[in-house]
């Protein structure tokens, strides 16, 4: 059997209803003593690397009853994740949404590093100026990656153009051409965390200028976080933090209270409703 496509937009309907039903179910729950239900978190692949067990494990820990679901993605698919309901919250790098539809907090800031085989910064202790990593053709994800325009912004402040050896939306592709010397990449450090730690890569922090990118929470406007979303969010936090204030290099140089972040976000939205 196989659906047609007037059913298949009757279960692409039917399964947002069912899913906000089910929200709805939890946030009652969530009334009680005890916080309890699911929650779908998309994140990227530097985060879920730097912080996914962490957050798992205090999960369990903090809301016992509570059942965290993490889906891996790049910034552009988180996002279409959140507007078609397959995730309930996002986490990105660096995306501004680009529908009406869409709430963005900035829960945390990180510096971009230059990727590249063991022992390819040893002259560059302090970082690798951004003039020198443009001197070749660097490895970089596609144009639909905040990435690449953080990248040719900063270079076009410098009077310097990119170029790219390869376009590759694919981090562990990305890092093992990376480890085979013939061009450096740029990632978040989360996303080399591992290979770091186990001496299969080196990353090195760009500077002159640094280059920074925001780690935003997306959702929906006319369905924001449940109360357990927001626990989640808190715990997610916290992990941020405790990762920050212990040894570098780990990446961060801001995690924000999101209290705050929440009412910028809303400032933000009535403004943009305003101007309809």
């Amino acid at each position: 059997m196989q659906l047609t496509a007037a059913g298949a937009i009757l279960h692409r309907g039917a399964s947002q209803v069912f899913r906000d039903l089910e929200l709805v179910r939890q946030e009652v729950m969530a009334e009680g003593k005890h916080l309890a239900g699911d929650v779908i978190i998309g994140a990227t692949p530097s985060l879920i690397a730097m912080a996914g067990a962490p957050l798992v494990n205090r999960c369990q820990e903090q809301l016992p009853r509570v059942r965290p679901r993490l889906l891996e993605g790049y910034s552009a698919y988180l996002q279409n994740w959140v507007l078609t309901g397959a995730v309930d919250i996002a986490l990105v790098n660096g995306l501004q949404p680009n529908s009406p539809r869409l709430v963005s907090e900035c829960l945390a800031v990180e510096r971009l590093f230059a990727i590249g085989p063991p022992g390819a910064f040893a002259d560059q202790a302090a970082g690798l100026s951004l003039r020198t990593l443009l001197q070749d053709p660097l490895l970089l994800p596609s144009a639909q990656n905040p990435i690449r325009d953080l990248i040719g912004t900063a270079a076009a402040g410098l009077g310097l153009a990119v170029s790219t050896a390869l376009e590759i939306d694919s981090v562990s592709l990305l890092k093992d051409i990376a480890r085979q010397g013939s061009a450096l990449a740029v990632l978040p450090f989360g996303a080399v965390k591992h290979e770091i730690e186990t001496g299969f890569l080196a990353a090195c922090p760009i500077i002159d200028p640094e280059i920074r990118i925001d780690l935003n929470l997306i959702y929906l406007a006319d369905r924001p976080p449940t109360r357990v979303a927001v626990q989640v969010v808190e715990i997610l936090t916290e992990t941020l933090r405790q990762i920050m204030s212990g040894e570098p290099p780990h990446g961060f140089v801001e995690v924000r209270d999101r209290s705050t972040s929440s009412r910028k976000a809303a400032t933000r939205l009535k403004a943009e409703l305003l101007k309809r």
